[in-house]
Order: C-alpha cells, then structure tokens, then sequence
C-alpha cells in the first residue's frame, strides 16, 4: 500500500482544494495522483508477477490532519484518499511495523501498505478482478511474507459468485488454486502459507478452510462472523446458535464460540441473555467480532436486541454483549457505555489491553479497556472503561464526520480503516485512522 507524507502545511491546502465544491451537496474530483500501470498478465499459480517497486510517490490522498492538533492519546487521520466514493472493507497486521489495507475506487481495487513510516499505495495483483459496489476486498496475514487477498470474482451478469485468492511471498504476487464458492465471507484469517480460513456468516454454518493444496468446507457446529486466533491449533469462530441452552419461545438465539484445536471445531459454553418481562418480540443475541491476543485472553463482542416496532412498550436497548476468555471459561464483562450506534468491534492496544471501537462520529465511542488481569477485567477490581480523544475535525468539512471502521489491526500502531463521510453523506473517502 502506498502513500508517503511528506508535508502537513502543503497537504492541509491540497485537501481545501480538493473539499472546495463539496459546501452544496456536491463532490469535486481532484486530479488523480499518479498510480503505476498494471500489468495485464493474468496471475496463476504458476506465474508471478513482482510488485512495482516503492518510487516514494506522494500520499494518494492528503494526511489532513497535523499531529499537534490530535488530543492527547487520542485517533488522528493516517490517511484520507482524494477519490470520490473511496472505500476501504478490510486492514490486517502483516508484521510489528507492517500493515496493509484494501478497498475499492469505483470499481477497482485500492491496495494500501504501511511499512513503519507511512502508508503507501501498492501495485494490485496482475489482472485483479473488478470490485461491483456492495462487494468488500478482505486481506488477512501470517507474516510480511504471507499476504492474502480474497477478491470477487465478477460474472458476465456482473453478479458475483465466488471469491478468488492471491497471495504475497513478499516479492510477487500468486494465485492460489480453486476459489471459495460464496459471493462473500463474514470473516477472513491466514494462519500460514497453508492454512487460511475462512466463515460464512449468518445461515451457513460453515468454514472455508485452505489447507496448502485446495480449498474445502468444513462444518461448524453454529453459525460465525467473525475469526481470530494466535496460532493453527488456537483459532476462535464466533457467532450465534439456535439451540441449546437459552433458546427458548421468545430467545430465538444465544452466543456461540467455537474453537479449533488443529483437528476439530468445538462449541465452548457460553453465557446466556434474556429480556426480563415483558419479554419483547423476537429477542436474540449474538457475537459479531472476536480478538485473540494470547491462549488466555480473548475477548468477544456483540449484540442482545429485538424485534423492534412490533409492540409499543418497547424495553431500551441492553449494552454490547462483552465477554472474556481466561483460558478456562467465558465470562461476562462489564459492557462499555451504550454508544447509540451500530457494531462495536475490538482492537488490541498499545498498552496490552483491549480496544471497544464503534462507528461514530469522528470515533467519539472509543473506549480502553484494562490488560487482562488488571482493573476493569472479569474478575479484577473493578468495571470502568476509559473513553478516548476523538478524532480532530477535519478542515473544511461539515454534518458530523461520520467514521466507519470497516477492520481494525495494530502494527505500531493502531489502525481503524473504513469511510468517512460528512455533508449527510455527499462527501465519503476511504481513510485510515491511528492510535499510538
């Protein structure tokens, strides 16, 4: 991925020029910056085709905030792109300084790296497939030698069917045999060059798995979303069941973790949720995002709610489901505050602990939990989640700033990528933000 900074003061006024007609509703193109040419050899197995080489080229899209206006502890912007409708779906770790992100600009995929010092645009794989709106670009690492890419894979109908790999050996890019027979992936992992993972979503309770030679589907014993681990014999898929204990006329599902050990997934117990009476309509709950930071410290998020607008004496919604693995059990934690919008998710943090990251505007609902073991944990002394600096507002700009992290990853730093959008959203770049 590419994007160097070179100077805040020059960038501040590129990014006026580039926000200038956005005051009525509408977006003004920038000229685009140069991007190298892509090859047309398609890639294969067989072949490989090396990256174009880093030529130290200018940011794609300026970095609009200088770092002495960043609170203190709090985001600031990496990068912002200057294309129209940008949009960023996924980011991954590839090593202690190295990050990459991908996306998408109209119909082509946008592939960003950050190698310690900034980001930078990268070459996309020879021949890479077109992005149709609604479709996300995953990528997933073991190392800065074993990147992934999983890509649409785009029908005559422009409809798409399946997904297709390619990985980085960290001088070429490859295309990995077969493909994974879904139109798209709730989650993505890499373990190793030889084994990659990946799960369905809601009503397909089914894995993806790669394991050196092909890809095959495993069964789950309930449905994922979401993926992660520290190792290929230490992996979470966490998502919701609908049976069991918990399920009952008016609990229609509970949480599910499932664990993969190197032979077999297995269903771990898990807590279990339900409304008070009244009870309302349809309750159900479930986990939308997991982060393993070692064998004995894992934590999951999610969701307990309703069928809403069936009747009117409507409960208020709970907080985020937030639950800890010690090694031995899962067990609740005290939720963060209720942030009023949609799909918490978790990042790991400079400090050891855990990150609660939700969709706001200028990522107001962010908040620090304590490392395992310490003070706010199941367990520990206490509940209290530490709420951080937002992000600055960005110049130019009106209608609340509203950032949308699509993946969060930690290299250094870190780093949320996903959207920001502003004037009620006739303005959306692709943007990365970071905590140090």
């Amino acid at each position: 991925m590419a994007a160097r900074v070179r100077g805040v003061g020059p960038l501040l006024v590129a990014f006026a020029l580039v926000v200038a007609g956005c005051a009525a509703g509408r977006e003004t193109r920038g000229a685009p910056p140069p991007v190298p040419a892509s090859s047309s050899t398609p890639a294969s197995a067989s072949s490989a085709v090396s990256a174009a080489p880093d030529d130290g080229s200018p940011t794609p899209g300026p970095v609009v905030t200088p770092a002495a206006a960043t609170a203190a502890g709090g985001w600031r912007y990496a990068y912002v792109s200057d294309r129209p409708g940008s949009r960023l779906t996924d980011v991954t770790a590839a090593g202690p300084r190295e990050a990459w992100a991908a996306g998408a600009e109209e119909d082509r995929l946008l592939l960003l790296r950050h190698d310690g010092t900034a980001w930078r645009r990268a070459e996309p794989p020879p021949g890479a497939p077109a992005v149709p709106a609604g479709a996300d670009v995953r990528v997933a690492a073991s190392g800065p030698h074993d990147v992934w890419l999983l890509l649409p894979e785009v029908s005559a109908g422009d409809q798409v069917e399946s997904l297709t790999a390619v990985r980085w050996d960290g001088t070429a890019w490859h295309r990995v045999p077969g493909r994974v027979e879904a139109p798209a992936v709730a989650d993505f992992a890499v373990l190793g060059p030889a084994d990659a993972w990946a799960v369905y979503g809601a009503d397909r309770p089914q894995a993806a798995h790669w394991d050196g030679r092909a890809w095959t589907e495993v069964p789950l014993p309930a449905d994922a979303t979401a993926l992660s681990g520290t190792s290929p014999t230490d992996l979470w898929a966490v998502g919701s069941r609908r049976s069991g204990p918990g399920i009952t006329d008016t609990e229609l599902s509970q949480p599910a973790a499932m664990h993969w050990d190197g032979r077999s997934w297995r269903l771990v117990p898990t807590p279990s949720y339900a409304f008070p009476p009244p009870k309302p309509p349809e309750g159900s709950a479930g986990l939308d995002g997991v982060l393993a930071l070692s064998s004995t410290d894992v934590w999951a998020i999610g969701a307990h709610t309703f069928n809403h607008g069936e009747t009117d004496d409507e409960p208020p919604d709970p907080p985020a489901i937030l639950l800890h693995w010690d090694g031995r059990r899962w067990s609740r934690h005290p939720a963060v505050p209720q942030a009023g919008y949609c799909c918490p998710r978790l990042a790991p943090d400079a400090s050891g602990g855990v990150l609660v990251v939700t969709g706001s505007p200028r990522l107001r609902d962010t908040w620090r939990l304590a490392p395992a073991g310490g003070p706010g944990r199941s367990g520990g002394t206490g509940g209290t989640a530490t709420r951080l600096p937002r992000l600055p507002a960005v110049p130019g700009l009106k209608r609340s700033q509203f950032f949308t992290p699509e993946g969060l990853a930690r290299s250094g730093a870190t780093w949320a990528a996903g959207t920001l959008e502003a004037d009620g959203g006739f303005w959306r770049r692709a943007a990365i933000a970071a905590l140090s």
